[in-house]
């Protein structure tokens, strides 16, 4: 069987209320330039707002993909990849918000309890692994067809 790759993306209304977000604080920075004149705060505030669009475009989707040597998750380039020795169970569940408390990069509330999610997407697979210290972690993949995944890694 072929490995599993997938590209979860945000649904394209949150890049219209992010853009929205990002133009409200630059023009009111903008604004509070022209009144004030420029001081060193409102240029760091621009600066800041920039930087958060860059990161929020840079991490975008989450990338996921399941084969027989393992599994490799993470946001954009920022990526984990766990070999298959490592990997304890893989299971599909629904993503529970009031766990983790929203969407993105989240912890759960015990330690190495992890998500990767993205708004829109419900379903995805519950991986238990060991890590090179021999420490169980569990993250939650957001997964449009985690049944499929988890048969690319038992394959």
């Amino acid at each position: 069987m072929d490995p599993y790759r997938e590209r979860v993306a945000w649904p394209s209304w949150f890049y219209v209320v992010l853009g929205v977000a990002l133009a409200v604080g630059v023009f009111g920075t903008a604004g509070a330039l022209a009144r004030h004149g420029p001081r060193l705060g409102a240029g760091v505030a621009l600066a800041a707002l920039l930087a958060v669009a860059v990161v929020f475009w840079r991490l975008r989707y989450v990338v996921l993909e399941f084969s027989p040597a393992g599994a490799s998750f993470g946001f954009g380039r920022l990526r984990r990849h766990v070999p298959a020795d490592r990997i304890v169970s893989a299971e599909a569940e629904p993503y529970s918000v009031a766990r983790y408390m929203g969407w993105g990069y989240r912890m759960g509330w015990q330690p190495r309890d992890r998500a990767y999610s993205v708004i829109g997407c419900g379903r995805g697979v519950r991986l238990v692994f060991d890590d090179e210290r021999g420490r169980r972690w569990k993250v939650f993949l957001a997964c449009r067809e985690p049944d499929v995944a988890i048969a690319a890694l038992n394959s």
